[in-house]
């Protein structure tokens, strides 16, 4: 057995904690913890669950480094309330309705972070990017171009992934040359106010003149992975035993190629399109068909619907020099997909935890329909729409994708009579985000997708924090652990290097015919647990442990 440190080896070989009672009259004493909530008499519990009904899998509490040990959960008992959120925030032209509703609705997240029981924050670090990685200089007099950054650098990947601080000190940051906003012990850092004022205000800074080729998922690869490109100053905000949210807003979807750009500039017969088309066209799949063949064909050259159902992001990614491999020539078609493997950006930012099912949570805000039963509906459509280039004689409409969802309250009421496209809906609207919505698919039950076109933010804002705040106090099993006979409970605790050790000493079902403690509970809490989840409840028979930051309580079951 490896050689623990004293505090470590104390607590494993003599748990203050673990004491048997031999009288069996004496009265039982429930300790409730602030990490470890302890049911009330009125819950309704069954120490021994085998009579309990057997429903669907949720699955919840799994891992992925242990996929393999089917029936092996993990609570937190004492888990660091830290939390590290990081915001991509679309800046492209479009944005200026969808940006509102974010800062508008922000403090609904920041409420429901709170601790139920005090009121208090995590200790919350939070920071700000955006999706403008620029085109590598494909154009050179356009937003997507070069440009200078605030060290006074020029840059042809637009603002690489830099956290954005923009008139920091009128927003209230109080820090010269902060790169995040930080909280921590219940109070600001290095700011002054609210912190969801002071967001807002930062975020409002963005504005919207970023590059409209937008690398959103790259730009969180740039931002957390990327090395020798000055990021990695900004990448100390991320605390190893800290909670990573991602949480990203956008209307198009993800058009990430750097560092390989060829595919962007005014390539020859793509003048009959919007610049932003070939994102889609080269990337996007319907019906098992590549939509790089006609219809609707790259270039475009003919009208398209399909199913929304039917449609995904191809997976068939080119060979890129960022991967180490030969760069592929995208100028041209291609018959793999130009764009940057999802799978690869997502497993990149996995790899900044110890227990990335457990530590990351994903949440886009993007075109996708409103409901369930909308994305059942949905058509994916290219097709004519009014060129806004109205200084181009020769092309009066070109292609383009239209919207998947609209806000409801602007509805498409005002087609322009030639090709049936309303402009203004469509600006509170938003195009079909398939590559998004396969990055969050890559976080399964810690990603969660909203559309962009709800009339606000507010119900995001509101289930991402309670999501976030659950999964950091967390003390609840899946239904599927009503399929298991038995279980093997044990404290795991980490020892200096984080590293967990098992306590040996199995933990029992509770019994009141002989008490020994501690003991284990399992009970039903819709609050805490909902849907078709278990809460269980620890009881320490009076003592008050000392349970050290990240201890977790581990069934194994069959």
């Amino acid at each position: 057995m490896a050689i623990l440190p004293g505090w470590i080896r104390g607590i494993i070989s003599h748990p203050p904690w673990r004491r048997a009672e031999a009288d069996t009259n004496m009265t039982r004493r429930t300790t409730a913890l602030a990490m470890v909530p302890v049911l009330a008499a009125a819950t309704a519990c069954d120490p021994r669950p085998t009579a309990l009904k057997v429903v669907g899998d949720g699955g919840a509490n799994r891992t992925t480094r242990d996929a393999a040990k089917a029936g092996t959960y993990y609570l937190d008992l004492n888990p660091a309330r830290l939390l590290d959120l990081v915001f991509m925030i679309d800046n492209s032209p479009s944005m200026a309705p969808k940006q509102q509703k974010l800062r508008e609705n922000f403090p609904r997240l920041i409420s429901v972070l709170k601790n139920p029981t005090d009121g208090s924050l995590p200790d919350l670090r939070v920071a700000i990017i955006d999706s403008d990685l620029g085109t590598n200089g494909a154009y050179m007099n356009s937003s997507c171009g070069p440009k200078r950054l605030a060290d006074g650098s020029q840059s042809n990947y637009g603002d690489l992934g830099r956290f954005q601080m923009i008139g920091a000190a009128k927003c209230g940051v109080t820090s010269g040359g902060a790169l995040w906003l930080d909280y921590a012990k219940g109070a600001p850092v290095n700011f002054t106010g609210d912190i969801s004022n002071v967001f807002a205000c930062l975020a409002g800074n963005l504005g919207t003149m970023g590059c409209g080729e937008e690398h959103q998922l790259q730009a969180f690869e740039f931002a957390l992975l990327g090395k020798g490109i000055g990021n990695d100053r900004q990448q100390a905000m991320l605390r190893a035993d800290a909670h990573l949210g991602l949480v990203f807003l956008s209307d198009e979807d993800d058009c990430s190629a750097a560092t390989n750009d060829r595919m962007f500039g005014d390539l020859p017969g793509l003048f009959g399109e919007s610049a932003s088309l070939r994102c889609a066209t080269r990337a996007h799949a319907c019906a098992g068909r590549n939509l790089s063949a006609s219809p609707p064909g790259y270039p475009t050259d003919a009208a398209f619907e399909a199913p929304l159902s039917s449609c995904v992001a191809r997976t068939d990614a080119c060979p890129s020099e960022i991967d180490g491999q030969s760069a592929t020539d995208t100028s041209r078609p291609t018959p793999c997909s130009p764009l940057r493997d999802v799978t690869r950006i997502a497993d990149g930012i996995k790899g900044l935890k110890q227990r990335p099912d457990e530590q990351i949570f994903v949440t886009g805000i993007f075109g996708w329909p409103l409901t369930d039963e909308d994305v059942a509906t949905a058509t994916y459509k290219i097709a004519l729409v009014p060129n806004p280039n109205t200084a181009d004689t020769s092309h009066l409409a070109v292609w383009d994708s239209w919207p998947v969802c609209y806000d409801p309250n602007h509805p498409a009421s005002e087609p322009e009579p030639t090709t049936g496209y309303d402009a203004e809906a469509a600006g509170w609207g938003a195009t079909a985000g398939l590559r998004l919505s396969a990055f969050v698919d890559e976080f399964g039950p810690n990603g969660l997708k909203f559309s962009i076109c709800q009339p606000d933010f507010s119900d995001a804002m509101r289930l991402v924090g309670g999501s976030i705040a659950r999964k950091m106090q967390n003390l609840c099993l899946p239904a599927s652990y009503t399929l298991y006979g038995s279980c093997i409970v044990n404290f795991l605790v980490p020892d200096a290097s984080g590293a967990e050790i098992r306590d040996p000493a199995p933990v029992p079902v509770c019994d009141p015919q002989a008490p020994a403690y501690p003991c284990y509970g399992i009970g039903t809490d819709a609050t805490l647990c909902p849907g078709e989840q278990y809460y269980v409840q620890l009881d320490f028979g009076g003592v008050v442990p000392a349970l050290p930051t990240g201890t977790r309580l581990e069934f194994r079951c069959q």
